[in-house]
């Protein structure tokens, strides 16, 4: 799927680089597709030139040489993040999901996000603080650093200005502050705690996305002992997919498994500091430009 293009207007005709789906009634799955100047598709045995294809409108039915019938639409952001390229388990949507309406990610919003991994929920993230937000990926593996900005990159047609990529450890600090949400997707996201306490905002949200019920008990420990955090939620997100027929209805054949917890919690005032601002207020109210 090298070199798709998917315009932030996200209308208008096919071009080329754009990514498209091929849909039909009541058959397989959409069958993603990357547009080039010249070539064939070939699809599941029907075979369309790309030139074809380039200037038709989302929507459009197509007609293969064997008389079977297409429709072709721009991919979902949830559909892009299932088939794009990856070398780790990334975060799906049904976690991306309740991460975003959970610890309410709003535009304009200052987020740190510590595992950038594949990029997954970096493009949910971007999509959700929008042009005047900002997002901060750290991670310290060289594959995840270029295959996670690459995917970035190739959703948004580039690298989206919003977004800073790091090559950090954020189990040693975070240096990014004013932070309005932090969203870890890390093997042990207790030991980042405590550089939370000065980096997020009161009243910011802490999040993290852990496999086991053993390391999701371990953090919630954490913001326990901390005396910093309130409100704390943990879900396990399920999602079970469902055949549709004309006749029947029951479950997929291949249910999605599980694939952890996701944990939200609420940065206030520790013991004796009820009446103290934030680092960032502090700045803010003494005229600080970088507040």
């Amino acid at each position: 799927m090298g070199g798709a293009r998917v315009t932030s207007t996200r209308s208008g005709p096919f071009a080329a680089g754009d990514p498209i789906e091929f849909l039909q009634f009541g058959k397989a799955k959409p069958y993603l597709v990357v547009l080039k100047e010249q070539g064939t598709i070939n699809v599941r045995g029907h075979r369309f030139p790309h030139a074809e294809l380039i200037g038709l409108e989302p929507g459009a039915r197509v007609t293969s040489p064997q008389g079977e019938e297409f429709f072709l639409v721009r991919p979902t952001l949830a559909r892009w993040i299932e088939s794009m390229p990856r070398f780790a388990t990334t975060i799906y949507p049904k976690e991306a999901g309740p991460i975003l309406l959970y610890a309410d990610v709003f535009p304009g919003a200052r987020v740190l996000e510590a595992g950038l991994g594949s990029g997954g929920l970096s493009l949910a993230l971007l999509r959700a603080i929008g042009p005047s937000g900002r997002l901060f990926s750290y991670d310290k593996r060289d594959r995840s650093l270029q295959q996670g900005a690459a995917n970035v990159a190739q959703w948004f047609g580039e690298a989206p200005s919003t977004h800073t990529i790091r090559e950090a450890d954020v189990y040693e600090g975070i240096p990014d502050l004013d932070l309005d949400r932090v969203i870890l997707d890390v093997p042990e996201p207790w030991q980042v705690v405590p550089h939370t306490q000065h980096a997020l905002r009161r009243g910011g949200i802490l999040s993290a996305f852990t496999p086991s019920i053993t390391q999701a008990h371990a953090f919630g420990n954490a913001l326990r002992d901390s005396g910093r955090f309130a409100d704390l939620l943990m879900l396990e997100t399920i999602q079970r997919p469902w055949k549709v027929g004309r006749r029947s209805v029951r479950p997929e054949n291949q249910s999605t498994p599980n694939t952890g917890f996701v944990t939200f919690a609420r940065h206030v005032a520790g013991k004796g500091e009820a009446g103290e601002a934030s680092s960032g207020e502090r700045r803010e109210s003494a005229g600080d430009p970088a507040a």
